[in-house]
């Protein structure tokens, strides 16, 4: 065994990298004894200590065995001879061993689930789903953390209840009962995180691969990939101008366990449904033992009278799953949501739930409860709901002045995006037209077309609550250059 040490580096790491390696390669054999520490310490007439915290370290992982009176020896259980192992990088592809994956796994190699999260770092992004950095109340959140932190000086932070803070549960009853008619006693309620663990947990809790679960067409993606994810077999319903068109749900005995939709804004065409499809709806799922799943994503911006109520206020038969976010309203960073669930699915819920992560973060919770008792929450929606309706009014208003007859509008009427539909360019030419967008610094998301068709022209989907009004019309005004160079069956 021969070790050869650097002075320019630490002396103690070379002396573990370098009796480790000794170790693994059999060039000193299990059980042989080693010098010992002030005999190394002198051949190298360096500190006994940095030998001794060398050993010590090789003692606690194993590699060394001490024998009280003997001296230190190579651990006698290792094998002879075993290899050290390269790092993973310096392995040769073609050596490494394809893993064995579950069949969830497998599926989710075919999704695409980077949309979810695809956003571009452009100056001008109409990305939906996007808020104004501006719009968050900083000030305001920070001097409740501040409080929060303070009223938790000397106590210990622990686990909480999975279930969430008992203060948030109550605020949120109570706020939901005002603001969209939501039935919700705290213990109804589970907090999570954000609107897309509220869908995955459903989906775990409810559906079984190749059950049947409704959605949408077109809806959103994030619900539709989490359940291919799990094995369902999906059911897309044809929406039009009124949300989810319930005369084509399938018969109540096709036993579909979900069906996952968008009532108060569908997404992404911005329709709202009517009194009469929803109790046809809820008729429905009492029918065939239906759960359904209403996504109420971002029913705080209507501009149009007062926000419908929800779906769960019609129902008489405990079969809705209600799930909010604040993703919207607050940031999407702050990963808050809540469900409200009916009284028997509360316990698997809370149970599937803690198995995937304990609890959302509690001073976060502690943070929304206090600005929703405190009266800040009501009062920045209504600060934000005007400030997004101008934005709203700016990105129609520049479309219409740069467009003129060729563009159609959709979905106006609330939520944070609009349905923008070019009449002179063929709809299979949407993604090279945002593509060329974004070489422009200009952010724009195809539209799906699902069922609707393509009889439209290309359509996207324009989110405005992340610009200011200025930077909306400077983006629809790079956007005209962009769009002015298809036409029609063609491109430049």
């Amino acid at each position: 065994m021969v070790i050869r040490l650097d002075r320019d580096a630490p002396l103690q790491t070379q002396i573990y990298d370098q009796l480790k390696a000794s170790i693994l390669s059999g060039d000193a054999a299990p059980g042989s004894r080693l010098p010992s520490s002030r005999a190394l310490a002198d051949q190298f007439a360096i500190s006994r200590n940095t030998v001794l915290l060398a050993y010590e370290q090789l003692l606690a992982e194993g590699y060394l065995e001490s024998r009280p009176g003997a001296g230190t020896f190579v651990g006698a259980a290792l094998p002879a001879g075993a290899a050290p192992r390269p790092p993973a990088a310096a392995v040769p592809a073609e050596t490494h061993r394809a893993p064995r994956l579950s069949r969830y796994s497998e599926r989710l190699r075919g999704l695409d689930i980077d949309s979810l999260t695809r956003r571009g770092g452009l100056r001008y992004s109409f990305h939906y789903g996007t808020v104004s950095a501006a719009d968050f109340p900083a000030d305001i959140w920070r001097r409740l953390l501040l409080r929060e932190i303070r009223r938790r000086a000397g106590k210990p932070y622990l686990y909480e209840n999975p279930q969430g803070l008992p203060e948030l549960r109550a605020a949120l009853s109570d706020y939901l009962a005002r603001a969209r008619a939501v039935r919700a006693r705290p213990e109804q309620i589970l907090i999570v995180n954000g609107s897309q663990q509220a869908v995955d947990l459903a989906l775990r809790v409810l559906v079984d691969p190749g059950d049947t679960v409704v959605v949408e067409d077109p809806g959103y993606s994030g619900a539709r990939l989490a359940a291919e994810a799990i094995g369902a077999r999906l059911l897309p319903v044809p929406v039009d101008a009124d949300g989810l068109d319930t005369a084509r749900l399938p018969p109540p005995e096709a036993g579909a366990r979900l069906a996952h939709v968008t009532p108060g804004h569908q997404f992404p065409t911005g329709g709202v449904m009517p009194a009469a499809r929803r109790l046809a709806l809820l008729d429905w799922a009492e029918c065939g033992g239906t759960y359904v799943f209403e996504d109420d994503y971002d029913s705080e911006y209507r501009y149009e009278g007062r926000p419908v109520e929800s779906l769960q206020a019609l129902d008489r038969a405990g079969l809705v799953i209600y799930s909010g976010t604040v993703s919207k309203v607050l940031s999407p960073g702050l990963r808050l949501g809540y469900m409200v669930l009916p009284p028997e699915l509360v316990e698997p819920f809370l149970r599937a739930k803690q198995l995937t992560d304990r609890h959302t973060a509690s001073l976060d919770q502690a943070v929304f409860a206090h600005l929703i008792r405190d009266g800040h929450f009501e009062r920045h929606i209504r600060r934000t709901r005007r400030r997004n309706q101008r934005r709203r009014d700016a990105l129609a208003a520049a479309l219409t002045s740069a467009f003129g007859a060729a563009v159609a509008i959709e979905g106006a009427k609330a939520g944070l995006h609009l349905v923008v539909r070019f009449r002179d360019i063929p709809a299979g030419l949407a993604g090279s037209v945002a593509e060329a967008a974004a070489l422009r610094s200009v952010g724009i998301v195809p539209a799906e077309t699902g069922a609707a068709g393509t009889e439209g022209g290309a359509g996207f989907l324009m989110g405005y609550a992340a610009l200011d009004e200025a930077d909306i019309r400077q983006g629809v005004a790079l956007l005209r250059e962009v769009v002015q160079s298809f036409r029609r069956g063609g491109a430049a």
